[in-house]
């Protein structure tokens, strides 16, 4: 309790009095600003779309913009700005939401989405799927006025139709990555269509303060449907993580940060220990096993490196590696690539096949050959292991550019492409369209040449499931039996929350919505 002192006039005469007010529990000061830890330091205007190349740009961005649809924490596939969707023949109808507005009223409509959906076949930017090629295909469009073939905006603006030759099984799920995001119209630039309001938003969030450090702040918009005064309602980024791996798990223990993303550089094992520390203090949300550590080998290496040469530097590599890391909390080895409730999991006959052909690799000769590594993110304390590859592979050469084989330019960027990468990454497949497509773009499976778009086009044109399936699992044979892909091990992904905050998130997908997070 504090005293202030309160001096009134009143007629003329003055009067002082001494008032006793509450001061708030620390917890509750707490409450008012909910405080994300967050490896990014730049602020929301480098923030979009239509660029997304690292999961924690994914998380800023669904936390302030909505799809046409998404998935519910079971893994259902629900409505979203629209609040219902059906096919009409081969016609998607979306009925957009009738109460829509961003902070400062102004409504969303299926105008929006079609402004939306123009912009990104325009700037060309997504990665979770290519709907330009079933809306409009072979056509150009240069500005937002240009039509179409395959948008309508119907009835007044309440509904949006995508028209395709055929039903397509992907389509729904597709909509739901947060490429596919719906900017109002008045965010836009029309001209250079760069958004330029990240205010008014169509997300559960809009940006309220930036920061050229990263230290930005969100506020909750009472118009959006996620909301509720359970949920957040001041949210500030603490950028954290960057140079300290351990940072954010330092920042929660001295109450500085009240909520660490299943994004952050804590390793799994570390988190779920301080959980069952802190079980008082602290709420943990697990997802499945998603998190998958992978060797990758790139175009060169494939094209250096003989079958029997990537089974015996994979062989050496995942004995390494899961004799270090298996000893930890939550981690498991991993044999395949996608989980086997996926749907594209291999057959026994097919593991055996692939495991025969992993433990007769022995080629000393590949030992002593040079071997460049890219670490692009596989785990924080791997810099500490390298003299045991060392003592295997001489001179193998560990880099960390920080770029994604597949996805840079190597002249532009004057880097050497390295023979293959260290990476963690999502494999939560559940015939989920948007990994495929992210995955397929980044030359991760074993095709040939050119032949990744030709793939996707066959597979999204098969109506059977089990015949789509046939395919996916043959395509992860081919690349594991190719050595292409070597899996190392697998986690869940893990996130921290301080009480009395619950988590409301999915087991089946790595985001951190933070409307998912509430109080009772």
């Amino acid at each position: 309790m504090k005293r202030i002192t309160i001096k009134v006039v009143l007629a003329g005469i003055s009067a002082i009095f001494i008032v006793a007010v509450m001061s708030k529990p620390q917890h509750l000061a707490a409450i008012e600003k909910f405080r994300v830890a967050f490896k990014y330091d730049k602020p929301a205007t480098c923030y979009d779309p239509v660029n997304i190349s690292f999961a924690t740009e994914y998380d800023f961005l669904e936390n302030i913009y909505s799809t046409l649809v998404e998935y519910s924490p079971k893994g259902e596939l629900v409505g979203s700005v629209a609040e219902s969707f059906e096919w009409v023949g081969s016609e998607a109808h979306f009925r957009i939401r009738p109460d829509l507005f961003t902070i400062d009223g102004q409504r969303i409509d299926a105008n929006d989405v079609e402004l939306s959906f123009k912009r990104l076949f325009i700037l060309g930017g997504t990665t979770h799927g290519d709907l330009k090629e079933v809306v409009c295909p072979n056509q150009e469009l240069k500005s937002l006025s240009d039509e179409c073939a395959g948008m309508q905006v119907r009835n007044g603006g309440r509904t949006f139709v995508l028209i395709l030759k055929d039903k397509s099984v992907f389509l729904f799920p597709m909509l739901v990555s947060i490429d596919f995001a719906i900017i109002p119209k008045d965010s836009m630039d029309k001209v250079t269509f760069k958004i330029k309001d990240y205010k008014n938003t169509s997300g559960p969030y809009f940006v309220s303060k930036d920061s050229s450090i990263g230290q930005i702040e969100l506020s909750a918009n009472p118009n959006h449907f996620h909301y509720s005064e359970k949920i957040p309602q001041k949210v500030v980024f603490v950028p954290s993580g960057r140079t300290d791996k351990l940072e954010s798990l330092r920042l929660f223990s001295e109450n500085k940060v009240d909520f660490i993303t299943t994004t952050d550089s804590v390793p799994p094992d570390v988190i779920m220990d301080y959980f069952n520390k802190h079980k008082e203090d602290a709420e943990l949300h697990a997802t499945h096993a998603l998190d998958t550590f992978m060797l990758i080998f790139t175009k060169r290496g494939m094209g250096i490196f003989s079958e029997k040469d990537r089974f015996t530097i994979g062989k050496e590599f995942r004995q390494i590696f899961q004799r270090r890391y298996l000893k930890k909390q939550g981690y498991e080895a991993a044999e395949q690539i996608f989980p086997a409730f996926g749907g594209g999991g291999l057959s026994e006959d097919q593991l055996y096949q692939i495991k025969s052909k992993m433990a007769s690799a022995d080629n000393d000769a590949v030992k002593k050959k040079n071997i460049t590594v890219w670490n692009v993110n596989i785990t924080n304390d791997f810099e500490s292991t390298e003299d045991e590859y060392k003592s295997i592979f001489p001179t193998v050469k560990f880099e960390k550019p920080g770029e994604i084989p597949g996805r840079v330019d190597y002249a532009a960027e004057k880097l050497s492409e390295p023979d293959f990468y260290l990476i963690r990454t999502d494999m939560g497949f559940q015939e989920d369209i948007n990994l495929l497509s992210y995955y397929l773009g980044s030359d991760f499976f074993f095709l040939p040449k050119g032949g990744a778009k030709q793939w996707l086009r066959k597979y999204i044109a098969t109506q059977d499931k089990e015949k789509r399936l046939q395919l996916l699992r043959e395509l992860h044979f081919q690349t594991l039996s190719n050595a292409a892909i070597i899996p190392l091990a697998k986690t869940p992904y893990t996130a921290l929350v301080r009480k009395p905050w619950k988590f409301n998130m999915s087991k089946f997908h790595a985001n951190d919505p933070i409307w998912r997070i509430s109080q009772k």
